[in-house]
């Protein structure tokens, strides 16, 4: 399976690090501490180095995208994770490390980028992407609503990630709609429901399904 996507793999970590190229050819441009937090008004609230900022966030960054890859890839139910949700794990850090190079270099170089609505966007788009193909995905260690109630019944899988599908997907909505209303709270408050609910509804099938063998 690894050598399967060995080419893929190493592409993606290309991608994940070329920020790394931007912050050399500006390196003297570059503060020596640069903004590398933002609170939910796009405001830096938090600054490193700029060594860390060139080098050692993408670091970071690729080590938590081995981390997704190979646990994805080496699930011993990898089969059910839908081949677009795959093609999705394998490019969410990559997309990520140049959204948060194009945040911090902004800032630290003085050109105008709106932070929050780039994050707002960014999140919008993932959970929309996510809610779409989470229904498509068969039972697996690694994408989905993972419970014990899900893993051991498929009837319960089905429903349980067919239900976090559509309030993923209206999720989406509600973070893309966050960059012309400017608020936060809805979209935030959303996004906890969306992870609550559906571990609720799967308790609720299960303890509805063992009273009915009773």
């Amino acid at each position: 399976m690894l050598k399967k996507y060995r080419m893929r793999i190493i592409l993606t970590c290309i991608v994940i690090i070329l920020p790394m190229l931007i912050g050399i050819m500006t390196w003297d441009s570059l503060p020596e501490s640069m903004a590398t937090n933002f609170d939910w008004s796009g405001e830096a609230n938090g600054w490193s180095s700029r060594y860390f900022a060139v080098f050692g966030l993408p670091c970071m960054i690729l080590a938590f995208h081995f981390l997704c890859v190979f646990s994805t890839l080496l699930d011993p139910r990898k089969k059910g994770i839908d081949s677009k949700m795959l093609l999705l794990v394998f490019w969410i850090c990559p997309v990520a490390s140049w959204i948060c190079a194009a945040v911090i270099y902004a800032n630290a170089l003085g050109i105008a980028l709106d932070t929050l609505a780039a994050v707002e966007i960014f999140c919008g788009v993932l959970f929309i992407a996510i809610g779409n193909y989470l229904p498509k995905c068969r039972q697996n260690y690694t994408v989905g609503v993972k419970l014990p109630w899900t893993l051991n019944d498929t009837e319960n899988w089905n429903k349980t990630n067919r239900l976090a599908g559509w309030l993923f997907v209206l999720v989406g909505f509600l973070w893309i709609m966050a960059v012309f209303t400017g608020g936060i709270l809805l979209p935030t408050a959303a996004t906890i429901l969306a992870a609550v609910i559906p571990a609720g509804y799967s308790l609720a099938l299960y303890l509805g399904k063992r009273g009915s063998e009773e």
